[in-house]
């Protein structure tokens, strides 16, 4: 099929092909989920325009984009990633506070009982943000969005990436539905891949004969289990409420979001039976170590239809382990490593990985452009990020029976 070049600027990005530094003209993003954002915001501070390349519709509304199942359950901001995402984008906080989310004081809101336990309750000035994961990312969409130097190209399903003659990457090729075939591409100085666990850019750098990162999984199966309810009032003395154990087979959460709802997962290990209907779903509550949650939602409205999300173990994807990274290629997010979503690390990662992006692109725009081996710096640059979150997961998981030997 014929091929057509996408203008994305004003004026066509030029990519600095064939130089020693690559100037930061035009850096596309593929992914338009939280980390994608989050890296397009940081990008736009130092590059001329910034393309993001959505395959779903962008977020609107109450209801997840069909490439995020695990949209409809519990996510977790955590204190830094929520100061990061404040820093990025001012007055976030505040805006989601105005569509509903709740401030929760992480020390005296949270009853938790772990281990047999009810942990200690304690003042602090350490807050987070409870919302569902909808609201959070369509709010960081729109901020996004209406950044000058950004635009986001969405229902859009990248093929491939585009690589020059020196086997660099420079670029990706899309199709925008009923194209009919025909071949799109947009020139790039930088290709970021936000395109999360699944992303393709493994199987694409394999298609050019690029090294391909090795792959390690590890950790629990775990299947979450959500539904919301009416929320007319907190808990007696709390607002959250998680139930754990060291380890149980059988959790609970139970955090308050907008539209005065609680959001209640009930996530199981390995091949625990999973409720399918409301029935089920309050006799699983009903089995935890305490009555707590199902007393609290027993009487309380459902509003939501029962749904599941199944995580097959946390998977870490070693780009820093390539001796020469592609050129022109970096990966962050769940593109780099994914994490039992029971820990709440991943969207802290992203923005931590998208605050040191800031940082090394202000050294290269001082140094007058990306250097050749901009990528390999990248991915040792995060390792120890990666590794934190990586290795405090695996301890926990490894306490469980099925994975200690």
């Amino acid at each position: 099929p014929c091929k057509r070049r996408e203008q994305t600027m004003r004026h066509s990005p030029v990519t600095s092909v064939g130089t020693s530094r690559r100037l930061l003209n035009h850096a596309v993003v593929l992914g338009g989920s939280i980390a994608g954002l989050l890296a397009a915001r940081v990008l736009s501070d130092h590059f001329a325009h910034v393309t993001v390349v959505e395959r779903d519709a962008r977020a609107q509304g109450s209801e997840p984009r069909k490439g995020v199942p695990q949209g409809h359950h519990i996510h977790a901001l955590l204190a830094r990633g929520r100061m990061i995402a404040d820093a990025l984008l001012p007055g976030l906080s505040d805006e989601l506070l105005a569509a509903g989310a709740v401030r929760l004081h992480a020390g005296h809101d949270f009853a938790w009982h772990h281990a047999g336990g009810w942990r200690v309750r304690h003042g602090t000035a350490l807050t987070f943000m409870s919302m569902s994961r909808p609201l959070l990312e369509s709010q960081i969409g729109k901020r996004v969005a209406a950044l000058p130097n950004v635009t986001i190209l969405d229902d859009i399903r990248v093929a491939s990436l585009r690589t020059d003659g020196d086997r660099r990457v420079s670029g990706v090729r899309f199709a925008k539905p009923g194209s009919a075939g025909q071949a799109s591409e947009i020139d790039a100085d930088l290709v970021v891949d936000a395109m999360g666990r699944g992303s393709s850019v493994p199987q694409w750098l394999a298609d050019f004969g690029f090294p391909v990162p090795p792959t390690e999984t590890a950790g629990a199966r775990v299947t979450y289990t959500t539904c919301t309810f009416r929320r007319d009032q907190y808990g007696p003395d709390w607002r959250a409420l998680v139930i754990s154990g060291k380890p149980v087979r059988r959790g609970g959460l139970v955090f308050p979001i907008e539209g005065n709802r609680w959001l209640v997962t009930l996530p199981g290990l390995f091949d625990e039976p999973i409720p399918h209907d409301h029935a089920t779903f309050l006799a699983y509550a009903r089995s935890l170590a305490v009555p707590d949650l199902h007393d609290l939602i027993h009487g309380c409205e459902p509003l939501s239809a029962i749904k599941h999300y199944r995580f097959a173990g946390s998977l870490r994807r070693h780009y820093e382990r390539l001796d020469s990274p592609p050129e022109g290629l970096i990966a962050l997010g769940d593109a780099v490593s994914s994490f039992n979503p029971v820990y709440g690390q991943g969207m802290t990662v992203s923005a931590i990985e998208a605050e040191m992006l800031g940082q090394m692109l202000g050294q290269a725009r001082a140094e007058g452009g990306l250097r050749p081996d901009f990528a390999r710096t990248w991915f040792h640059a995060i390792k120890p990020v990666v590794d934190a979150a990586w290795n405090g997961g695996l301890v926990e998981d490894l306490r469980l029976a099925e994975l200690a030997n």
